[in-house]
């Protein structure tokens, strides 16, 4: 069974990114335990960094990862920055893994597909984070866009779950899990016979 931690940025005393009213801590929460419901729905296992409003420092976060010994570790965050016109989304890997950059590439390319998730693609790179050098599985980190940015805010606070579905495609991708839509149920007419 293939076994994955998802971490959510920041959290508690630590609110991340803010701009628009929103708080990035509260918005990676709730894309996150989206993106975990779908990997359990395909009978992959979810190992959860934090699942409520609480601070856990970069150091444990990767420990969780490599003491749950996971396939691969996946980090959900939103930037900031000081020029409110800065917007787009991108995504991490680590400078020297591979496998982390197919990771981030699967990821990035699923959201790159529905265009109503970004105004802008910043693409993949490479970076040094914590998370991305602490643990020992590949490992991806995504920026679901600006929170500074006012265009970016809207798309972050409509598209929470269309962010979801996205993330879990792109690792359900990596992997080489097919991912299958949940089946709505048709209302059928109740017909009264007299």
């Amino acid at each position: 069974m293939a076994n994955v931690t998802l971490d959510f940025g920041h959290g508690g005393k630590d609110p991340g990114g803010v701009g628009s009213g929103l708080q990035e801590k509260d918005i990676v929460l709730k894309v996150g335990l989206e993106v975990g419901k779908i990997l359990e729905r395909h009978s992959v296992k979810v190992t959860y960094t934090r699942k409520t409003d609480k601070f856990i420092e970069l150091a444990e976060r990767a420990n969780i990862a490599n003491r749950a010994n996971t396939d691969i570790f996946v980090s959900i965050h939103i930037n900031a920055h000081k020029d409110t016109n800065t917007k787009g989304i991108e995504t991490y890997s680590h400078t020297n893994s591979s496998k982390g950059k197919k990771l981030a590439s699967d990821i990035h390319a699923e959201l790159l597909k529905d265009r109503t998730l970004y105004m802008s693609n910043r693409g993949t790179k490479t970076a040094s984070f914590a998370v991305l050098r602490r643990t020992k599985m590949p490992a991806a980190l995504v920026e679901l866009g600006f929170i500074t940015s006012k265009d970016d805010a809207k798309i972050l606070k409509s598209k929470q779950d269309e962010f979801a579905a996205a993330i879990a495609k792109g690792i359900l991708n990596n992997l080489g899990i097919k991912y299958t839509e949940i089946k709505k149920e048709t209302k059928k007419e109740s017909v009264e016979l007299y």
